[in-house]
């Protein structure tokens, strides 16, 4: 894929968005939206991961699916959830040692749907129901890796590895470990459904090991989210149905990855295309209008915690440094 020109960039990017939204879209002919969602979370959480390593790649499949087994489980205890769910999305965040931190964050990002709103299988009860999803989610992340084997080989590393300290590491995985924990037991108690799952998604992504990145990424987010709000209440008004909703997520999907890994545009561009995917993609079985306006209004609360932390930090920091400037 390194030597490949754009437009054959974009063709390799269209086939494997193909290959992904394939298994979903017959899942929700079917009527199994929720596994249609969770084969999807499990896809892009892999694809994130072969532009690292294909390894990767695999073992973040088998996490996901290990993993969300146990969160959908935890779904009607609060504190139970927030704890795991807290020390879980912290122990992905050690991933920052190495620099890997981006694609093992991605585990926690989606699955915090999986938390937030189980998987309804009808006919099956909670444990059988809850398996079966992680069955889903591992298919879904070894479909996808699979699938990009096939078309790119073995892809070349789109970003460079930005490796943390030990010490600001375990800063990062703390810090993250605490405010999502603290959030999640809201979610579970407030707001226990699917919506609550976009506070959670976006205070991880917001949260970067610096201050800096937290701040820039956060107002990116944020007007991204809204620009890709308004996108997709154009497609709400038109009236989509469910599984149609699938088929043109999975081509707003496809046009985010090509933002991404072949335009390379600025982050909050990825956003924008990526924001009316996400709600697409989540809408079937659901209201699309309450979809989309949780989306935006969790977002701005994340994004506003982020840069209220951010602003904290720094200030910390900026305390700090004269004292430390004169010993």
């Amino acid at each position: 894929m390194a030597k490949a020109t754009r437009g054959q960039r974009l063709l390799i990017i269209g086939l494997l968005t193909i290959a992904l939204m394939a298994p979903p879209v017959l899942l929700g002919i079917s009527g199994q939206f929720d596994l249609a969602s969770a084969f999807v979370y499990g896809g892009i959480i892999a694809i994130g991961a072969v532009f690292y390593d294909l390894r990767l790649a695999v073992a973040l499949s088998v996490l996901a699916g290990v993993a969300g087994i146990a969160l959908a489980l935890l779904n009607p205890y609060p504190l139970a959830g927030a704890i795991v769910f807290g020390l879980f999305t912290g122990a992905c965040a050690l991933a920052a040692k190495r620099g890997l931190h981006s694609p093992v964050l991605m585990v926690p990002v989606f699955l915090s749907f999986v938390l937030a709103a189980p998987p309804d299988v009808p006919g099956m009860s909670a444990v059988p129901a809850a398996l079966l999803t992680g069955v889903v989610l591992l298919l879904g992340g070894l479909w996808a890796t699979a699938s990009a084997r096939l078309l790119l080989g073995h892809p070349r590393r789109e970003t460079e590895r930005q490796a943390l300290s030990t010490r600001a590491t375990i800063a990062y995985a703390v810090l993250m470990a605490v405010v999502v924990g603290i959030a999640t037991w809201g979610v579970l108690t407030f707001a226990k459904d699917h919506q609550g799952a976009w506070l959670l998604l976006t205070l991880i992504i917001v949260l970067q090991p610096s201050p800096h990145d937290t701040f820039v990424t956060s107002l990116q987010r944020l007007g991204g989210t809204l620009l890709g709000g308004l996108i997709a209440l154009v497609l709400i008004l038109a009236g989509v149905d469910s599984t149609l909703a699938l088929v043109i997520g999975g081509i707003v999907l496809f046009a985010a990855f090509a933002v991404r890994y072949v335009l390379q545009r600025p982050y909050w561009e990825y956003v924008t295309v990526l924001t009316p995917a996400a709600i697409l993609l989540n809408t079937p079985g659901l209201d699309a209008m309450t979809v989309a306006e949780d989306r935006v209004a969790y977002t701005v609360i994340a994004t506003l915690v982020g840069l209220a932390l951010a602003l904290l930090i720094k200030v910390v920091l900026l305390r700090k440094a004269p004292a430390s400037e004169s010993t």
